[in-house]
């Protein structure tokens, strides 16, 4: 869709109008010399009408002073064609002929008088040099408002420039954004609009700096503590455990993990610049998702199909699909108790079907909404959350359908 800048807006809009203003201006001044001409007709036969009363008043026989002026009688020594028409419109008091002849006409106490104007009408033989003039006029008019809006454009739209060059920039590099620049405008709209852009650029970024500093200080306190619970697991492990205490640590090792996963899903979607994007085999990060997720499975009576071809694969960053798949199967195991779930790939749509009891329908417009939960849910709301920001991220289309019979999500990959 073609959009027209602000400046040819302006420049078009005072066009148009002088246009219209001349076109009107053009139109008034043919109808004005055509009534004026009809005036000077109507004057000069009213004093020829009232020399002819007097003249009636008399006795003598009417005899006109204008050579294009002559006394009828009665309405019978009127040309065929105006007696046809008086006839039909008896007020009627100006006629244009077939034959390019025109008439006004005056009646009087006895008679008519009738003026043969064909050879009077200034404006119709001036009318192609008037046409000229308006017409050169207009263009004389089209040229100065074009002239006018263009510079008018040029003053006014400047500082606008200025600040929509000043919001590309800062929109390429928001980490350079120039602090003050609000001070270099006047203080007017436009002024007042730079210092609200100031104001909400200053408040983005303090946030950003807040929200990433917050994601670095979580990611590096949370590591330690982590890598030493994995050392005394790996221990664990090695030592004399019975059937219940091995299910325990395991349980401490699938935990674990979750936390890791979630400590680098924080951090992949607070950079700004996505990982490297690589050819990944579809089927062993799903395989290693399931394995992963296998604790929710535990006592269910679950089918779990897998219809992806070994040699399916994506162009993408390898730890950001896995974190998409275990928020996907995950919610997936968790939420079926029994059935089957089916996990497909066919035509670059990647699908995560169960049979559990499927989302409440008010809440599937928003379930992809941080914080959106259904009633059995055992989470925080944020797994779809999570989904959804690393499909826009990677440009992905994201699609639910859901009802008592089970839930499918759908990602199609570009």
């Amino acid at each position: 869709m073609t959009v027209l800048s602000l400046q040819r807006r302006i420049l078009l809009t005072f066009i148009a109008s002088s246009a219209l203003v001349g076109l009107l201006f053009g139109a008034s001044a043919i109808i004005f010399a055509y009534h004026t001409e009809d005036q000077l007709f109507a004057s000069l036969l009213q004093a020829e009408a009232a020399y002819a009363e007097q003249q009636l008043a008399a006795g003598s026989t009417v005899q006109p002073r204008l050579p294009f002026i002559r006394y009828a009688s009665d309405i019978a020594a009127l040309p065929k064609p105006i007696q046809a028409k008086l006839q039909q419109a008896p007020e009627r008091r100006e006629f244009a002929l077939e034959q390019g002849q025109h008439y006004h006409l005056m009646p009087l106490s006895r008679g008519f008088l009738l003026a043969d104007v064909t050879d009077q009408l200034i404006v119709r033989a001036i009318r192609p040099q008037l046409a000229e003039f308006l017409l050169l006029l207009l263009a004389v008019v089209l040229l100065s408002a074009a002239g006018f809006a263009y510079v008018l454009a040029r003053r006014v739209l400047k500082p606008l420039n200025t600040l929509t060059q000043q919001v590309d920039s800062t929109a390429l590099q928001p980490d350079k954004a120039v602090s003050g620049f609000a001070d270099d405008f006047a203080a007017d709209e436009i002024g007042r609009l730079a210092q609200a852009l100031q104001a909400a650029w200053q408040r983005v970024a303090e946030f950003i700096s807040r929200e990433q500093q917050f994601t670095q200080d979580v990611s590096h306190e949370l590591r330690t503590p982590l890598t030493v619970m994995q050392g005394a697991l790996t221990l664990l492990q090695h030592g004399p455990l019975s059937a219940q205490q091995q299910q325990y640590v395991q349980r401490l090792q699938l935990a674990q993990q979750q936390i890791n996963q979630t400590i680098d899903t924080l951090v992949l979607l607070a950079r700004e610049q996505l990982p490297a994007a690589v050819p990944v085999k579809l089927l062993p990060v799903v395989e290693q998702s399931v394995l992963q997720q296998q604790a929710k499975l535990a006592g269910k009576a679950i089918r779990l199909e897998l219809d992806i071809a070994p040699s399916a694969q994506l162009i993408m960053d390898p730890m950001s699909l896995l974190m998409l798949l275990n928020n996907l199967i995950g919610n997936a195991f968790d939420y079926t108790a029994a059935g089957v779930i089916r996990i497909s790939f066919a035509g670059q749509v990647l699908s995560v079907q169960d049979s559990g009891a499927g989302i409440d329908e008010q809440l599937q417009s928003q379930v992809f909404n941080s914080g959106i939960k259904g009633a059995n849910s055992t989470g925080m709301g944020i797994g779809l959350s999570l989904v959804k920001r690393l499909c826009d991220k990677w440009q992905i289309a994201y699609q639910l359908q859901s009802d008592n019979s089970g839930t499918c999500i759908r990602l199609t990959f570009p």
